[in-house]
């Protein structure tokens, strides 16, 4: 678990220091851009590289020519971190947007629906 408020410096940063340790998935690689809306600093937009089931980068600003988009408000963003909310259901409720390569989301969703995963991303 991030000791840190979601997407703050230190969440991103305990996600760059501990993204590496995820369990090895060959296969599970793409680039993955996160757009969360209407947070207190206005929209903020990341990259999550993953590399065989690790994340191997994150970076803070956009990147268009990431394999996926995802955008989700402010506050339904922080529920699918704290793993109150499924991604899926946000998704066929239109509550999640997605752009890109529907490959990849499948590639990635072992990594994903992890427990580590989750345990990562969770705000502290």
């Amino acid at each position: 678990m991030a000791e840190a408020a979601f997407l703050s410096e230190g969440w991103f940063e305990h996600l760059r220091t501990h993204g590496a340790e995820l369990p090895e998935r060959p296969g599970a690689s793409g680039r993955v851009q996160h757009v969360v809306t209407g947070t207190p600093e206005g929209e903020v937009r990341y990259v999550i590289t993953v590399a065989d089931g690790r994340a191997a980068d994150v970076a803070v600003g956009g990147d268009d020519s990431a394999d996926v988009t995802y955008t989700n408000t402010h506050a339904d963003a922080l529920a699918l971190a704290a793993g109150e909310l499924d991604a899926s259901v946000l998704f066929m409720q239109g509550r999640t947007k997605m752009a890109g390569d529907m490959g990849t989301v499948l590639a990635l969703m072992p990594v994903t629906r992890s427990a580590e995963y989750r345990a990562l991303v969770a705000p502290g």
